[in-house]
């Protein structure tokens, strides 16, 4: 714990906490609009807002985005006149927002979510992510038949060895009954145990 500065002492987790959002509260920095062109000359960008947001409404943000300077272009002008079209949006076949690209720039806008996107939509937040970062999670068809293959011969043999493990359990239980009720090594006199141990079994 001492190599990344934090003490021993346990504590909660809490979801927001006064103490780190006072550590990370700049309150003399410079507004987004003034520091996202330059980091837009050097880096992709992404940047998502949930429809229903009222915290961070995405009105403004499309608003600051339009008004904005980046990469010698305003908003999402392309140049010539051309304008960045709105892309609908498509996760796992359905329309999730909508997307616009502009030089380094990409921003979402998610259906169905508020402040809180990955808790509102975790799949197609994930999805986004994965889109941003042009992670392939896609395996060719052949891998795909395999992998079924293979994991539908596991699950049969799977059952087959429980049913068997089953099946001898219930005949050994069966067995130990019968012997329990033919044979007992103790006879109860009086609440105590005697051995047959002089008996002769028949």
């Amino acid at each position: 714990m001492s190599s990344i500065h934090i003490n021993g002492k346990k504590s909660q987790w809490k979801d927001f906490t006064e103490s780190v959002q006072n550590a990370f509260q700049a309150f003399n920095s410079k507004p987004s609009i003034d520091i996202l062109p330059d980091l837009l000359e050097q880096i992709p960008i992404l940047i998502y807002h949930g429809e229903y947001d009222l915290v961070c409404n995405h009105w403004a943000a499309e608003n600051m985005l339009d008004n904005m300077t980046w990469n010698g272009e305003s908003g999402f002008d392309l140049g010539n006149g051309k304008v960045a079209p709105i892309y609908a949006w498509i996760v796992d076949g359905e329309s999730a927002g909508y997307i616009r690209y502009a030089r380094n720039l990409t921003y979402i806008l998610f259906y169905n979510a508020g402040h809180m996107v990955p808790y509102d939509q975790a799949r197609r937040s994930q999805a986004m992510l994965h889109q941003f970062i042009q992670l392939n999670l896609t395996y060719p068809n052949n891998q795909i038949g395999t992998n079924r293959k293979s994991n539908y011969a596991i699950s049969i043999v799977f059952t087959v060895i429980v049913s068997i493990i089953v099946v001898i359990g219930a005949i050994w239980l069966f067995i130990l009954k019968q012997q329990s009720t033919t044979y007992s090594p103790f006879k109860i006199i009086n609440d105590e145990f005697v051995t047959f141990e002089d008996d002769v079994l028949v």
